[in-house]
């Protein structure tokens, strides 16, 4: 653990990020967190939800990797080390948590099914699922948001 100062004068606490080796995972995630990275996957989510609503699942499939291709083309270059000491990135890194990425994806399922079913309840619980699991991986974020 470093301590340094900011511009501010505040102190703030910041992992040693040149000792870490990023693996894939992580890579992705850090990825997926950048600013330009998050319009993408936003406008996909968007018109993929609208597209399972109507039924339509090769639109939705279509537009979700068009994004998603589009959102990786953008962020290829980003350099891991320097993502992960911004709040987005550390944010980013949370999800890499198992209890996290374990809610996220089993949520998705009862999530789309809501989706394609129109079942509301369907839908809230998939929600919920996904919601529950970024209660895990926030010492990721910082280490006074570790939970005993």
């Amino acid at each position: 653990m470093i301590i340094k100062l900011s511009h501010s004068h505040w102190p703030i606490e910041d992992e040693a990020i040149n000792e870490h080796a990023f693996d894939m995972l992580e890579r992705y995630f850090l990825m997926r967190y950048h600013p330009r990275k998050m319009v993408f996957d936003t406008v996909g989510a968007i018109w993929g939800i609208y597209f399972l609503w109507m039924q339509n699942w090769v639109a939705a499939l279509t537009i979700v990797l068009v994004m998603e291709l589009g959102g990786l083309y953008f962020t290829r270059n980003i350099i891991p080390e320097l993502i992960a000491q911004t709040t987005l990135g550390k944010i980013g890194l949370l999800h890499t948590h198992p209890y996290n990425l374990a809610l996220n994806i089993i949520g998705i399922i009862p999530f789309f099914y809501g989706l394609w079913t129109h079942s509301i309840e369907m839908t809230l619980v998939g929600l919920s699922i996904i919601i529950w699991g970024h209660f895990y991986g926030w010492s990721k974020v910082h280490s006074k948001l570790r939970i005993l």
